[in-house]
């Protein structure tokens, strides 16, 4: 069976006059960033591999592959599921 972990990265974030909020990059615990290119879906989900409270999936596009990307509801927290 396969195992992941949540790893909780900081986001860079567009936020228009409306007050919605687009992800725009994702910043790496080792302080590197990644250019979020597309987001092909965004809805309310339960992350796929780890527990959590309630959050916003969104399906992107970083460096040519398909990432899910997680926020959590409550704490507005980011997230990635990683395979250990």
């Amino acid at each position: 069976m396969l195992e992941y972990e949540k790893i909780y990265v900081g986001m860079i974030l567009h936020i228009d006059t409306d007050g919605n909020m687009k992800p725009v990059a994702i910043e790496w615990v080792n302080g590197e960033q990644y250019e979020i290119t597309k987001i092909t879906d965004k809805r309310q989900a339960p992350p796929r591999h780890v527990g959590s409270t309630p959050t916003v999936r969104y399906t992107v596009q970083v460096q040519g592959r398909v990432r899910e990307l997680y926020r959590e509801s409550f704490s507005g927290r980011w997230f990635i599921e990683k395979l250990v």
